[in-house]
């Protein structure tokens, strides 16, 4: 049970550091020529606030699903991207089991971070939750650990200490860091451009967004000019697209 939840923590961690890594590299700046602002793609999806659900696949089999909700408040001046989904995942040692998900992220009008939630949910061999809030602005994260049995809650601040913190609190030897964590890499370079993916023999005009570091493409995503996604490649070798295109 301990090591599910370590693992749920790790990812959890992971997905929240890769979105705080992330939160100043998507407002609008400067480009090249050839290059489009990704603030004006990312405005794009929020001005249209089209819902995107997509399949997620490795290798042509289908292994959960994704859907991305923008929402924009002018009132407020916030703008939300809500999200959901599973993923059946393999842990070493059991079945192939499924990990669901269900958070947000919430951006001012210059699309900086104000928070970021996510829960995630392992439903076998026994039911755990974790629930992470990240609070940019006050740089720490809160999270509660819930199981059939137990109950954890712990606020950690968002570096590897933090971590750190939350495998002692978990009574986990915090030497065994090195084994999960990321190597030390610079921070994430985020582009986007004009470009066009073909879709049942019709050439579609696309917004391309790539996501890299250290020479490795982390995320390249075709958006429409309508702000939904029409396909999503990752490092990790899985493949987000809509039905009427997943292959």
């Amino acid at each position: 049970m301990i090591y599910r939840a370590t693992a749920t923590l790790v990812v959890a961690f992971w997905l929240t550091m890769t979105a705080l890594l992330l939160r100043n590299e998507i407002r609008p700046g400067d480009s090249s020529l050839r290059e489009v602002p990704v603030g004006h793609v990312i405005k794009l999806i929020f001005h249209h606030q089209q819902v995107s659900d997509l399949n997620i696949t490795s290798d042509r089999l289908r292994l959960g699903r994704l859907r991305l909700m923008p929402k924009s408040d002018k009132v407020a001046g916030l703008r939300t991207i809500g999200f959901e989904g599973n993923l059946q995942v393999i842990i070493p040692g059991a079945k192939r089991q499924r990990m669901a998900w269900r958070g947000e992220i919430v951006m001012d009008k210059a699309l900086e971070t104000q928070r970021f939630q996510v829960g995630l949910t392992l439903n076998e061999p026994a039911p755990l939750r974790t629930e992470i809030v990240v609070l940019p602005n006050q740089n720490i994260a809160r999270y509660e650990l819930n199981t059939a049995s137990t109950q954890e809650r712990q606020q950690f601040t968002l570096d590897e200490n933090g971590l750190r913190e939350v495998m002692q609190q978990l009574g986990l030897d915090p030497t065994a860091l090195a084994a999960v964590t990321l190597p030390k890499t610079s921070a994430p370079v985020v582009k986007a451009q004009q470009s066009s993916i073909e879709i049942h023999g019709e050439r579609i005009d696309t917004y391309l967004i790539t996501i890299e570091s250290n020479g490795q493409t982390w995320l390249e995503c075709h958006v429409s000019q309508l702000g939904q996604v029409l396909r999503a490649t990752t490092l990790l070798g899985y493949t987000l697209s809509p039905d009427d295109i997943t292959p």
